[in-house]
């Protein structure tokens, strides 16, 4: 069957205008041929885009006949839309590996236009995203050993040849960096494909992709990164068979720059791809990855530039292990893997104080996560919270979600069951162990590494110290909403525990120095919660905000209706808790002893609590308008329900909020309760 008659146009009008460039080599490219080629491939992608939205308005416009001679085709190369498609790529492909950063720039916007143009004609989606992955694969078989370049192409022996054979030539002179390139084009298609597609034309795209994914030699990828020297190689004769050729190192660093880049977008599809109740082919292929992927990472690469290129690269690697924590549920030998590369790749970021001062950021902006690093000659160089918060997240959900598993009931007991955690004990990890002591020592060495000794003394500063480190720790994460809330959420996996409970059938009072109950009690919570809303300085419409925000609204309204659950069964530390002083970082004596003392407080009159308020106002000079926690948190959750409700009525609200409106007059109820 003939090609349809868009895709003759698409390709003759690639030949007519691109034609003279496709035999450059990569290292024969002067500033005019340059200028020439920039132009050229400006008006390709000027005309696709022209024609991708005027297909929906008028098919005609692209159903008009085209003269089979004007394109450079053979009768047989045409022969239907595979071929023609495998044309249009081959050729883009030719210019990938022109030595210009420019034009390979306009290459890849250009090919993600035709698949734009591929789409918008309903047709050969399936070809089209065949091919770019075969192109994907020819490329990187392109820079590796005759041998594990045939055992990578057995698999295509079913597709049609004369198309592989084809589009081989086209990638003969394919470096890593095209290979970077061809992977920067998959994923901003998949950005592309986010924004309105339907789910069949999704699965079709991971579908490719997975396909590829699994095909690939990740082995051997290893020697990309593995000795940047020129050191003989060693090992068994057929190790050395399969070394390939060290790369440059922006070769190198572009091609696992692209590829984290690439996995991150692809995790973040995790609906997609799963597979009943276990992991995907492809998410497990992800997984096995991230290991090789962190220690690539920390390769040391001979350029100027290494100290920002290795920030940026942990940070993409942390990224990736976040992204599948959230996406799936993830197996503890995962979370242990996990734990172990923090330990061995990020402890220097792990283990730096949480109140840390703050980052000269100029010429940065605010919270940008791209101000990663600040290196003055002679001083050693800060690491950016936003690094810190990517660490700590990871850290901290591997060893709650270990310390916390349930296992089953017919598990073997772990030789670490019956010792007791104590805070100034030593505690010490065993072969035997199992993932729920590994998680629990692991939380207690962090926490003996942040808080002194002293936090669980029981005197008259404890509670001013552990809410102290309760708000830097949240203060770390209150510019990155996303992992705000997902931390906050985590930390609701700690048992909470009251004055009258027990843990395992010890008295409260006897148990207040294990590991599991400090960490409850630094993450307490309603202080959290008070300290959350303390931090947005009770504003209603920050919390709004969160509400209908398209990445926070779902996790917001989470937290807020299980932090709400608590407050309204444990009301008393609710109403009770004094606040810290702004500016001092301590809490205020004064509110305190304020609150225990009133009469009217004790019988949870509101009066009384607003009197405090006005006869108090003088506690710190310069703040005429502080209100004490519970008023201000009070009147925040308050006209919180109000605006929510009115939106609700408009039929202005994003989604169906009553279970969050009914929890928030639960609240409300008490608060006024006489």
């Amino acid at each position: 069957m003939s090609p349809r008659p868009e895709y003759l146009r698409l390709c003759r009008l690639l030949d007519e205008t691109l034609h003279p460039f496709y035999d450059l080599a990569a290292d024969s490219l002067t500033d005019e041929t340059e200028r020439d080629l920039l132009i050229a491939l400006s008006q390709v992608f000027s005309q696709v885009k022209q024609w991708t939205n005027e297909f929906d308005s008028d098919e005609e416009l692209l159903a008009e006949s085209v003269d089979d001679r004007a394109c450079s085709l053979t009768a047989t190369s045409y022969s239907d839309n595979r071929h023609c498609l495998a044309k249009i790529i081959g050729d883009l492909m030719l210019l990938l590996a022109v030595n210009s950063r420019y034009a390979q720039h306009l290459v890849r916007n250009t090919l993600v236009a035709i698949s734009e143009f591929v789409l918008a004609s309903d047709r050969s989606w399936d070809d089209f995203m065949h091919l770019l992955c075969l192109c994907l694969e020819l490329a990187i078989c392109n820079n590796l050993t005759s041998s594990e370049s045939d055992a990578l192409g057995t698999r295509y022996l079913n597709y049609d040849l004369s198309i592989k054979s084809f589009l081989k030539p086209k990638l003969k002179n394919a470096n890593w960096v095209v290979v970077a390139a061809i992977f920067q084009v998959l994923r901003n298609i998949l950005k592309y494909l986010k924004q309105d597609f339907d789910d069949k034309v999704m699965k079709t795209y991971l579908d490719s992709i997975s396909s590829s994914m699994l095909n690939l030699p990740w082995d051997i990828l290893n020697e990309i990164y593995v000795s940047q020297n020129t050191e003989a190689p060693k090992g068994s004769a057929e190790d050395v068979l399969l070394q390939i050729e060290v790369v440059q190192p922006r070769e190198a660093t572009m091609f696992l720059g692209t590829l984290i880049q690439f996995l991150c977008s692809l995790v973040g599809q995790g609906s997609f791809l799963e597979d009943g109740d276990d992991f995907s082919p492809v998410i497990c292929q992800i997984i096995n990855l991230v290991p090789k992927l962190t220690a690539w990472c920390h390769s040391e690469l001979q350029t100027p530039h290494h100290d920002r290129i290795s920030h940026y690269l942990r940070h993409k690697t942390l990224m990736l292990m976040v992204k599948l924590s959230s996406s799936i549920h993830v197996e503890q030998s995962v979370l242990m893997t996990w734990m172990d590369l923090v330990h061995k790749y990020f402890e220097d970021i792990l283990m730096q104080p949480i109140s840390g001062s703050k980052l000269d950021q100029d010429g940065f902006l605010d919270g940008s996560p791209f101000c990663t690093c600040i290196s003055v000659p002679g001083k050693q160089s800060m690491l950016s919270r936003h690094l810190q918060r990517l660490t700590v997240f990871l850290f901290l959900k591997c060893s709650i979600n270990l310390a916390t598993h349930k296992g089953s009931p017919d598990e073997p007991p772990c030789v670490c069951e019956n010792l007791t955690h104590y805070w100034t004990s030593e505690l010490n990890l065993d072969s035997k162990c199992c993932s729920k002591s590994i998680g629990l020592i692991e939380l207690h060495k962090w926490l003996q590494a942040h808080i002194s000794a002293d936090v669980s003394a029981n005197d008259e500063f404890y509670f001013e110290r552990r809410v102290r480190f309760t708000l830097s720790f949240l203060q770390l994460f209150m510019h990155e909403d996303d992992l705000l809330f997902e931390m906050l959420l985590q930390l609701f996996r700690l048992p909470f525990y009251l004055e009258h409970q027990t843990i395992k059938n010890e008295p409260l009072a006897e148990a207040k120095n294990q590991p599991l109950f400090i960490a409850s009690d630094l993450f307490n919570p309603i202080h959290l919660f008070h300290l959350f809303l303390g931090e947005i300085h009770y504003d209603h419409q920050v919390l709004l905000d969160y509400l209908i925000s398209k990445d926070t609204g779902s996790s917001c309204a989470e937290y807020l209706l299980r932090s709400l659950r608590i407050v309204c069964n444990s009301w008393s530390l609710f109403i009770e808790f004094p606040g810290v002083e702004e500016g001092l970082d301590q809490l205020c004596p004064k509110r305190q002893r304020v609150l225990v003392d009133s009469t009217d407080f004790k019988d949870g009159r509101i009066s009384s609590l607003e009197q405090c308020n006005e006869g108090h106002a003088h506690v710190r000079k310069g703040h005429r308008n502080y209100r004490l926690p519970f008023v201000a948190a009070r009147d925040c959750l308050v006209s919180l329900r109000t605006s929510i409700n009115s939106l609700n009525q408009k039929n202005l609200f994003p989604y169906n909020p009553q279970v969050l409106l009914r929890r928030l007059m639960g609240f409300e109820e008490l608060c006024f309760k006489q």
